[in-house]
């Protein structure tokens, strides 16, 4: 499996588990069976999404050469 499909499905499965799950509980609502089964697919695209664009958004590393000094004529 790649890094980046890896590292998307486990943002999205700690996503769903927050948003689905948790938030649901500390704010006093019931969990819905529906909301839990749509979650799922949601979330697995939203992750895989994820990944992908931090894959894409990698910075550039610059090298820190030191300037050589030009001879002059």
């Amino acid at each position: 499996m790649k890094d980046w499909l890896r590292s998307g499905l486990v943002y999205g499965g700690i996503l769903y588990i927050f948003t689905i799950m948790l938030l649901p509980l500390m704010s006093g609502e019931k969990l819905s069976f529906f909301k839990i089964i749509m979650g799922i697919p949601l979330w697995i695209i939203t992750g895989i999404a994820l990944g992908y664009i931090f894959k894409r958004k990698k910075p550039v590393k610059k090298s820190r050469k030191k300037k050589q000094p030009t001879a002059q004529k």
